[in-house]
């Protein structure tokens, strides 16, 4: 399957539990469908929402995105934008530090 995607995301959420991590784990796994149909509908080509698990003590997930061009990131910038208010307010007992980096597509194998 080729990646046509020209924009990426990638964030990384550092927990200061595990049952913070879980939290939101459990978070994405019940809002994560609905989210992406959304962000579908915007340009995002993929969403995958992971456990980093090699760093013993450590409590991290991380979100990749993919976008077919800048609108479709600008435009999924703006509900995810508003999907954080709701977050906060649903997770509003997760201390969470977030990392993100926005990257642009310059070779892809697969």
């Amino acid at each position: 399957m080729e990646n046509h995607a020209k924009l990426t995301s990638y964030n990384t959420f550092t927990f200061k539990s595990e049952a913070e991590m879980l939290l939101h784990i459990k978070y994405w796994d019940e809002e994560g469908d609905k989210v992406f149909k959304l962000l579908k509908s915007k340009g995002c080509t993929r969403f995958c929402y992971s456990r980093i698990w090699n760093k013993k003590g450590l409590f991290k997930t991380s979100t990749l995105l993919e976008y077919k061009n800048a609108k479709a990131y600008n435009d999924c910038q703006t509900e995810i934008g508003k999907m954080m208010e709701k977050l906060k307010t649903d997770l509003k007992s997760i201390d969470v530090v977030i990392d993100a980096s926005r990257n642009i597509v310059l070779k892809d194998l697969t």
